[in-house]
C-alpha cells in the first residue's frame, strides 16, 4: 500500500474495537511508576546531603547519585532499583540532550522486509496475555518498550548487536532480546527500556518528531505501527506505547502498551503534558 493509499485510508476508517479479556480497569502504571521514583529520589537526595532538591533539578540528583552510589547503595532501606533507573535515564537525556525535537533520518525500511500488518497483529494477539517466549519486565519497573519492540520485530524491524554481554546490552546503537529469562546481558537497555528505546529510534526511525498535545498535527504525522514515547517533565521518556488504529473525528490514535495491558486506549487517554514524540517506522 501507497503512503498516500494509507494517509486517506486513515481518514476514512472507523476504529476497530477489540475485547480486553481479564483486562478490568485501566491503570496508566508506567506514569504512576515514574512520579514514584522522581519523588523517591528526590526525597532521598534532600535527607541525605542536607539539601532540598526538586524533581526537575534532574542534572544535580544524577550527579549526586553518581558520587554517593556506594554510601546510598549500602544503606538498609534503600530502593537499589529507583536509583539504577535513575541514573540510567538520565545519563540518556544528557547524552540526547542535543537532539532536535524533530528529524528526518532517511532510514527506511524497505516494503518487502516490513509488514506493518503482522506487527498490528501481534499487538493484538499479545497484548494480554503476554508472549510467553520474552521475558517479562513488569518486576524491573516495567514491560512497555519490552512488548512495543516485539511488534516492531514481529514486523520485520531487524535487531542489532550481539547478545550476551552486558557492554552490548548496554550499547545505545544496539536492540536486541535472545531467551524469556531477565538476563540484562541478553536484552539490549533499548529494547527494555522506555527512554533507551527513545534514544534508539530517534536515530533509527525513518523520522521522528515531538508534539505538545493530541490532535490535528499529531494525527497527519502518525500511522499504525509507529511507536510513541511519553515524556516527563524532565524530557525523559517513560513509557513506550505502538498505534494500532485511528479515530479519525478526533483525530486520536488508538494504542497498544503493556504494563497497562491495553489495544483499545487513546493516546488522548494518557498523561501528555510534557509532551510525547511519534516516531515513523516505515
Amino acid at each position: 500500500m501507497l503512503a498516500e493509499d494509507i494517509y486517506i485510508e486513515k481518514y476514512i476508517a472507523v476504529p476497530t474495537s477489540y475485547t480486553e479479556a481479564e483486562i478490568t480497569e485501566f491503570v496508566d502504571l508506567a506514569y504512576e511508576t515514574m512520579l514514584a521514583r522522581e519523588n523517591y529520589i528526590a526525597e532521598l537526595i534532600s535527607s541525605n546531603s542536607g539539601v532540598e532538591t526538586t524533581t526537575t533539578a534532574w542534572e544535580y540528583n544524577l550527579n549526586y547519585l553518581k558520587a554517593h552510589y556506594n554510601e546510598l547503595m549500602a544503606q538498609e532501606d534503600i530502593n537499589g532499583e529507583y536509583v539504577d533507573l535513575y541514573i540510567e535515564d538520565y545519563e540518556i537525556v544528557l547524552a540526547t540532550g542535543d537532539m532536535p525535537e524533530a528529524r528526518i533520518n532517511g532510514v527506511r525500511t524497505l516494503a518487502s522486509s516490513y509488514n506493518a500488518s503482522d506487527a498490528v497483529a501481534y499487538a493484538q494477539k499479545y497484548f494480554y496475555p503476554y508472549n510467553s517466549e520474552y521475558p517479562d519486565w513488569r518486576p524491573y519497573g516495567g514491560d512497555c518498550a519490552n512488548f512495543v519492540s516485539q511488534c516492531l520485530y514481529a514486523g520485520g524491524k531487524s535487531m542489532k548487536g550481539t547478545p550476551g554481554s552486558s557492554s552490548s546490552a548496554q550499547d545505545w546503537s544496539n536492540w536486541f532480546s535472545s531467551g524469556n529469562s531477565c538476563n540484562t546481558s541478553n536484552v539490549s537497555s533499548t529494547w527494555r527500556g522506555a527512554n533507551a528505546f527513545k534514544s534508539y529510534w530517534q536515530v533509527n526511525s525513518s523520522s521522528y518528531a515531538t508534539f505538545s498535545y493530541v490532535g490535528e498535527e499529531s494525527y497527519d504525522y502518525g500511522f499504525t505501527v509507529d511507536a510513541v514515547s511519553l515524556l516527563n517533565e524532565n524530557g525523559s521518556a517513560y513509557h513506550t506505547l505502538i498505534i494500532v488504529g485511528y479515530d479519525p473525528v478526533n483525530h486520536d490514535f488508538i494504542m497498544g502498551a503493556h504494563s497497562d495491558s491495553t489495544i483499545t486506549k487513546k493516546l488522548s487517554e494518557y498523561p501528555t503534558y510534557y509532551g510525547f514524540i511519534i516516531y515513523n517506522m516505515r
